[in-house]
């Protein structure tokens, strides 16, 4: 089995990471090396740039399968007007 290949970001004539998005739950940036960094609060998780790829598709199809989910269980407009009568 190969061994991962270090990423230049120990190196300190590397240039710095690129942050290239964040938000409150976490960042995604990108080191000298062309690897991706997603870090989620305490956690890194080192991403070659196809592997990344992968998981960004990966999570958007599992987003889209919620919220058609979602759209499919939630009442529509018509359902509330619907009362018994008595």
């Amino acid at each position: 089995m190969d061994l991962p290949k270090p990423c230049s970001s120990n190196d300190d004539a590397a240039p710095a990471p690129r942050l290239l998005s964040h938000s409150a739950i976490g960042q995604v940036s990108q080191c000298g090396c062309g690897h991706l960094h997603l870090t989620l609060q305490y956690l890194t998780l080192r991403f070659e740039p196809e592997a990344f790829r992968e998981l960004a598709a990966l999570l958007a199809f599992a987003q889209r399968r919620l919220d058609r989910e979602a759209i499919a269980a939630a009442p529509t407009a018509d359902a509330g007007s619907c009362r018994p009568v008595h």
